[in-house]
């Protein structure tokens, strides 16, 4: 049986060495790979829904109208196509299935121009609580933003996020308080509510209001001390 030179063992225990499982780069390079990986699905994708106004355009066509609105049923209707299907599709999936569609090969840009699906709610003691449309990624503090951000009086460490029909607590202290870095704001997803709650406590304002209503009667007792 030939003798494999020392050499070979050598190169081959070198690599197995550095290749193997004790090798921290290659480990580091995955575990970043799968970070980058979920960070990107973190968000779910914007999709097309029913009642959904689109625009639509279609190169070489200036003819055409460019507004769309989407049906119970998520179809559209478009000149030489008739009736599509676009519900449930990302933008540039409609985009595809519409240039596909056409009988003369045409570019075909599908966008969102308002979104009867992408909602989020910001209630309770904030400037101007109510729905408003998602844009982009929202962050905690956009959608807060986009409310008139907290009155004062505000439980800044009691708001609520509802996210999928669970509630969790927000402290909003970590985002506006303070100075240098701050925590990771979460991001809003379609149909979550945030719930801004007043302070159980009374305000300043409040409090100055009951010290001078003390202080009348106080005035009032001992007028009244002194008639008799």
């Amino acid at each position: 049986m030939p003798h494999r030179p020392l050499r070979s063992i050598a190169v081959c225990l070198v690599l197995s060495l550095s290749l193997g499982p004790l090798s921290p780069v290659l480990a580091k390079t995955a575990g970043d790979k799968e970070k980058k990986t979920t960070e990107v699905q973190a968000y779910p994708p914007v999709l097309i829904g029913p009642g959904d106004l689109l625009t639509i355009v279609v190169y070489g066509e200036q003819e055409l109208p460019i507004e769309y609105q989407v049906d119970s049923n998520g179809v559209i209707t478009v000149p030489y196509i008739g009736n599509a299907i676009v519900g449930g599709l990302t933008p540039s999936e409609a985009s595809a299935k519409l240039a596909r569609l056409l009988a003369k090969p045409r570019k075909v840009t599908v966008l969102i121009k308002e979104s009867n699906t992408y909602w989020v709610s910001v209630l309770g003691n904030v400037g101007k609580p109510g729905k408003y449309q998602i844009k982009g990624k929202p962050t905690l503090l956009s959608a807060l933003a986009e409310a008139g951000g907290p009155l004062p009086g505000t439980d800044m460490g009691g708001a609520i996020l509802i996210h999928r029909n669970q509630k969790n607590k927000v402290d909003l202290n970590k985002y506006l308080s303070g100075t240098g870095l701050m925590e990771k704001e979460p991001y809003m997803y379609p149909g979550d509510v945030l719930m801004v709650q007043k302070s159980g406590w009374p305000s300043v304002g409040e409090i100055a209001i009951v010290a001078s209503i003390l202080a009348s009667l106080a005035v009032v007792t001992v007028q009244l001390g002194n008639l008799k």
